[in-house]
């Protein structure tokens, strides 16, 4: 897991009541009032996108699928931890997260 990346997070997250931390699909996640919003896993950055946002988040560089196991998770998928190194882009991928 990122650990710098999850330190990010956390910072983005700062000072918020609505936001939980848990270790949640092999990471720790965040949810925002008690939704599973964004997390790090070990391919970098989770985020919820819903089903009808998927294919739009899939056709950005530098993502993938959310798998558990040989299963895709259909609302989320993983952003490489290079693709969010830029502070701006890590923040419109979590907000994007927020409004799925």
């Amino acid at each position: 897991m990122d650990d710098q990346l999850l330190g990010r997070l956390r910072t983005l997250f700062d000072g918020r009541a609505d936001v939980v931390e848990k270790r949640m699909v092999g990471g720790r996640s965040f949810l925002v009032d008690g939704r599973m919003c964004c997390g790090v896993t070990k391919g970098g950055l989770m985020v919820r996108v819903g089903v009808q946002g998927r294919d739009a988040a899939l056709a950005e560089p530098h993502v993938q699928p959310l798998m558990m196991g040989a299963k895709v998770v259909e609302a989320y998928v993983v952003v490489a931890a290079d693709a969010v190194a830029d502070d701006d882009d890590l923040t419109r991928w979590v907000r994007r997260g927020e409004e799925s």
